[in-house]
């Protein structure tokens, strides 16, 4: 497949577009051979789906077509596809590459254990339970000093080394967080970068924070309650919330006792806190003096304000910009390196979404893949029920459920891999057209099953009937067919 382009256009484009907004048309360019290989291995696949593998037969073709397994594949080839039209640009091969291997894992395993049940999971827990006594060791796990603390200190490290990075990286003129650029030209903003005092005292104020709430967290009463409410077997006290070198004798309430990890956070809180407000209030303060041009190398930010007469206005507004971009960098972990009209909820969204975007998506691929088994399945015994009422409410509930989760799932992994929203909207657009061209010809490809059935009928072949009847499907088909070609028959007559 190939990419179109043009330089005529007034809206910018990302690299990750599938669709032209502005001239509505499609910027990918599906080689023919290729459209045509996917619709006849379709028509092949349902044909097969249908005709053979049903549960009543011991012949080698049903039993080889038991399970939907044909189908299933592709239906993943099309997700494969989508994922290689998507992420087409060269300089996105490395998010390619591993949404493709990712994808190919998910659909290996996902076969394998969905339909045919291997039960790789309870083989895993038995050889656990007997080589590790895994429910003792856990046990014994959450019961020690040295699992909490680190956690905790585990929890710390990461947000300092995330910090130090960001300071680095800010340092060097970059935005704090390394962002994949689509093209769109948002996520290297250089005036909506944050200031270095920001940025520092702004982590500083979110590590005090966080502090806090490690603190809250790992008090020793809070702990015991959450693993009373799920195992009683687990013994916790302020020692095991606790400095785990050093004596302890419970419940740990001596003052010789180790520091608990309340108390180290609280410190480190309390130390955090004050220096980055020590600096914030230097920021302010010479943010206030700079305003009126009163620091040296710096120009006044609001000259308009002294000509007016309102040096107290200039003042006070730029102080308090200084203070809330300084306390929004802190919060913010995703920097303002981004677009500058986003909304508070947005920002707050991918401060929340940025640092989880690698956990996140590959489990949305596994969900994707889910779901088209799951609609393989459904489709399956749809084409070997008795095609009641029933069943086509089942297909339309179940099977559009599934479709819907296998559309959201590796529209929303690939927009978590490059991290922009922007994929999300465009390749829905696409995805809409697409599902509108097999709207508009799908009453054909189910005509031509139709008379391919009543052929196999007539000579005797089969006495399977998984197409024999035009149903509701085909004739909703047909209807918006109907619908469009009416209204291209009205503008032409129109016209004339």
């Amino acid at each position: 497949m190939s990419d179109t382009s043009s330089d005529t256009h007034s809206v910018q484009q990302a690299i990750t577009d599938v669709f032209d907004e502005e001239r509505r048309s499609f910027l990918v360019r599906f080689p023919a051979r290729l459209v045509v290989a996917i619709g006849l291995c379709g028509v092949v696949t349902l044909a097969l789906t249908g005709f053979l593998g049903y549960t009543t037969s011991a012949a080698p073709a049903d039993a080889l077509f038991r399970q939907p397994w044909l189908l299933y594949l592709w239906l993943c080839a099309l997700v494969l596809t989508l994922e290689v039209a998507v992420l087409r640009h060269p300089s996105v091969l490395r998010y390619r590459i591993a949404a493709l291997t990712v994808t190919g894992i998910a659909i290996l395993i996902v076969g394998i254990t969905y339909f045919y049940r291997i039960p790789f999971q309870e083989w895993l827990n038995a050889l656990l339970q007997q080589l590790f006594h895994l429910r003792v060791a856990v046990q014994r796990l959450v019961s020690s000093p040295w699992f909490y603390a680190a956690l905790n200190f585990g929890v710390l490290l990461i947000f300092a080394l995330d910090s130090a990075r960001r300071w680095s990286r800010r340092a060097r003129g970059l935005a704090p967080n390394a962002r994949v650029d689509i093209g769109l030209g948002d996520t290297r903003d250089a005036k909506a970068l944050p200031n270095m005092h920001e940025l520092v005292s702004g982590d500083l104020l979110a590590g005090a924070l966080l502090c806090g709430a490690l603190a809250l967290t790992f008090r020793g009463d809070l702990v015991s309650t959450f693993w009373q409410l799920i195992t009683p077997h687990v013994s916790v006290t302020g020692c095991t919330v606790s400095w785990p070198l050093g004596a302890c004798v419970p419940p740990g309430n001596r003052l010789s006792d180790p520091p608990t990890l309340t108390f180290i956070d609280m410190i480190l809180a309390l130390l955090a806190l004050p220096i980055g407000l020590l600096i914030l209030a230097l920021a302010g303060a010479t943010s206030g003096l700079g305003a009126l041009g009163g620091v040296a190398g710096r120009r006044a930010a609001v000259p308009v304000a002294v000509k007016d007469g309102k040096s107290a206005q200039a003042i006070s507004g730029q102080v308090s910009k200084t203070l809330l971009d300084t306390l929004l960098t802190g919060l913010n972990r995703g920097g303002r390196g981004g677009a500058t009209n986003a909304s508070p909820a947005a920002a707050a969204s991918e401060s929340l979404l940025l640092p989880l975007r690698n956990v996140l998506w590959p489990p949305l691929i596994f969900l994707s893949i889910s779901g088209v088994a799951q609609l393989a399945k459904e489709a399956q015994a749809y084409f070997h029920g008795d095609k009641a009422l029933g069943s086509e409410a089942r297909l339309l509930g179940f099977g559009g459920l599934w479709l819907a989760v296998a559309v959201a799932g590796i529209v929303l992994a690939l927009a978590l891999l490059v991290f922009h929203g922007r994929l999300v909207t465009n390749t829905l657009r696409f995805l809409g057209l697409i599902g509108l061209i097999l709207a508009l010809t799908g009453w054909i490809y189910s005509l031509a099953l139709w008379s391919f059935n009543h052929l196999l009928l007539l000579t005797h072949a089969t006495t399977r009937d998984p197409f024999a009847a035009l149903e509701w499907n085909t004739a909703l088909s047909f209807a918006v067919f109907l619908a469009f070609a009416a209204v291209l028959l009205a503008r032409r007559v129109g016209r004339r």
